[in-house]
């Protein structure tokens, strides 16, 4: 049985259980490509640059699918397709509660030749403790933590000074990764606010880690200008978010590859824009009323069953913002033959499939989940099974699908439909 009509509660439903794994990470390419045809995936779990369970490829629409491996999450594909098609497969088994999960990304080398791609499925393993010793005059503080996509809010005070009269603060579970580490002392919530900023440039926690800040190293944050109904965040060194900082990075501690993250969200139609700024605008950085892009298709999917191959014919998104086209459509889908007590699917494996708008114009706007068979076959899709396949979200921008893994200034990002009401 396929629906690919879903009411609010299950679209909700279907949604919820699988945001945890469909966000797409700003990162910074361990390995570039070597050669104009090599495509580079690079997996990890929560942050931690580690090998997926499965990581299949293909070379254009019809080639054979080839299982790769990798090393410490890095994998290298050779595509020959004269214009350049591929897909991949990412699979990984459950995980606690958590069903079966199928990443698929299929573009064009033109569009992106490097794929970060979490899994999310993090163990112990996975995760490290930082310890962070600070002067003993910010003892009872709160520290913002901010590594990778991570954030912690430990307080300082967990011993007693120490011989060079520090305090301490642990931060728990932090992804075991290489990326710039920012820590803010005070919180953007608390009374007193951000009292100081702290950055440590390309920190690798590999292991369970102590650091010591000094007086020197924690800089007094700089004012900014505050826009209505625009936030601002912070990508740093192009991997590290933070949030709740309508401040200016100090100019002692910026780099060139910071960034600043523009957002206005407008609820009720369920949408994102934002811009990435490399320098802290000083004037409004666009007005929220010019951000208005069309409503989304009518019909925005369509789903068949042909000869036990699920078809989803996707409704192709003009956004009619100046400078913006759709670049990437994504849909959430998955089967199950079971329900819970409270009336929820209880799905056998659930898909994230990502299409760009090179591919999807190549196989005429109608999406075929692939069965690839073999070690793989657990996780092709049943079509005997009841199916729920989500409307597809769509993602805009003045730039190309490579710019939504790795930012550049000037980059604007349109997500739209991410939200049902």
């Amino acid at each position: 049985m396929l629906k690919s009509f879903l009411s609010s509660k299950v679209f909700l439903f279907l949604t919820v259980a699988t945001t945890l794994f469909v966000v797409i990470f700003s990162c910074v390419p361990v390995t570039p490509g070597e050669n104009a045809k090599e495509l580079v995936i690079q997996t990890s779990k929560h942050g931690h640059l580690t090998n997926a369970h499965l990581v299949y490829a293909r070379d254009g629409l019809n080639g054979t699918w080839v299982k790769l491996t990798g090393t410490n999450g890095i994998y290298k594909f050779t595509v020959n397709n004269p214009q350049g098609m591929y897909s991949v497969a990412v699979a990984e088994p459950e995980f606690g509660y958590n069903p079966k999960k199928v990443w698929f990304f299929n573009a064009k080398l033109s569009e992106t030749n490097f794929l970060p791609i979490d899994v999310f499925n993090a163990t112990d393993e996975d995760a490290a403790t930082l310890t962070i010793n600070v002067p003993i005059a910010y003892d009872g503080k709160q520290l913002s933590v901010f590594f990778h996509h991570e954030h912690r809010f430990p307080f300082v005070g967990e011993n007693e000074p120490t011989a060079e009269g520090l305090k301490r603060a642990i931060a728990l579970g932090l992804p075991k990764a290489k990326a710039d580490l920012v820590i803010f002392v005070g919180a953007p919530w608390s009374e007193s606010g951000i009292e100081k900023v702290a950055i440590i440039r390309e920190f690798v926690l590999d292991a369970d880690k102590e650091i010591s800040l000094t007086e020197e190293m924690l800089k007094t944050p700089e004012s900014a200008t505050k826009f209505d109904d625009i936030s601002v965040e912070w990508l740093v060194g192009g991997t590290t978010y933070t949030f709740g900082s309508d401040i200016k990075i100090p100019s002692a501690l910026k780099s060139d590859n910071d960034l600043y993250i523009l957002g206005f969200t407008d609820w009720n139609r369920g949408f994102v824009y934002s811009e990435y700024r490399k320098d802290y605008p000083t004037t409004t950085p666009f007005a929220t009323s010019s951000i208005n892009p069309a409503n989304l298709p009518e019909t925005r999917v369509s789903t068949s069953v042909e000869a036990n191959n699920l078809k989803i014919s996707i409704t192709p998104y003009n956004p009619n913002l100046t400078g913006l086209s759709s670049i990437l459509y994504r849909i959430t889908f998955g089967y199950y033959d079971s329900v819970s007590s409270y009336g929820n699917p209880e799905f056998d494996v659930v898909y994230i499939a990502y299409v760009s708008s090179g591919y999807l114009s190549a196989v005429g706007n109608n999406y075929v989940v692939p069965k690839i068979g073999g070690d793989f076959a657990q996780f092709d899709i049943d079509t005997t099974k009841s199916i729920l396949v989500d409307p597809p979200f769509y993602t805009a921008s003045n730039k190309s699908v490579k710019d939504l893994f790795i930012p550049t200034d000037g980059t604007k990002i349109l997500n739209f439909g991410y939200w049902v009401f």
